[in-house]
C-alpha cells in the first residue's frame, strides 16, 4: 500500500511540474506579447515610436526570459527552439539599434520583424497545445 501511495504521489507531482512548465511559458510569452502590443501598435497605428525607443530593453529582458522559460519545457516542437532564439536575437538587436539612435524606419523594420517572429511562436505555441 506504501508503494502506491508513493508511486502515485510520485506521478502526480512529474505530472503538475510539466503543467507547470507549460502554464509558465505561456504566461512569459502572454508577457512578452503585452510589452509587444503596447510597443508595435502605437507604431503602426499612430507612427508613434515612442513606445518601442522607451521600451526596447524592456522588450529584450523579456524575450530572453521567454527563452529561459523555454529551455524548462520537456516537449519542444521542432523549429520552435529556433524560433524563440532567433526572437531574442532580433529583440537584442532592436534594443541595440534604438540605443545607437536608429531611424524610424530601421526600427519599424526590426519590429515588425520581431512582430512576425512572435506570431509564429504563439502559432506554434496554439498546434501544439491543440496536438495534446
Amino acid at each position: 500500500m506504501k508503494k502506491v501511495l508513493l508511486f502515485t504521489l510520485v506521478l502526480l507531482a512529474t505530472i503538475s511540474s510539466s503543467l507547470l512548465a507549460q502554464d509558465t511559458f505561456k504566461q512569459v510569452l502572454d508577457d512578452f506579447h503585452h510589452t509587444l502590443a503596447f510597443t508595435y501598435h502605437p507604431m503602426i497605428d499612430d507612427s508613434n515610436f515612442t513606445p518601442i525607443r522607451s521600451r526596447s530593453h524592456e522588450l529584450a529582458q523579456k524575450a530572453e526570459a521567454l527563452e529561459k522559460s523555454f529551455e524548462s519545457e520537456k516537449e519542444k516542437p521542432e523549429g520552435m527552439e529556433q524560433a524563440v532564439e532567433q526572437l531574442v536575437e532580433q529583440c537584442e538587436a532592436l534594443d541595440d539599434v534604438i540605443q545607437k539612435g536608429a531611424t524610424d524606419e530601421a526600427i519599424k523594420t526590426r519590429l515588425s520583424a520581431i512582430h512576425d517572429k512572435f506570431h509564429q511562436l504563439e502559432s506554434m505555441g496554439i498546434k501544439r497545445e491543440e496536438e495534446k
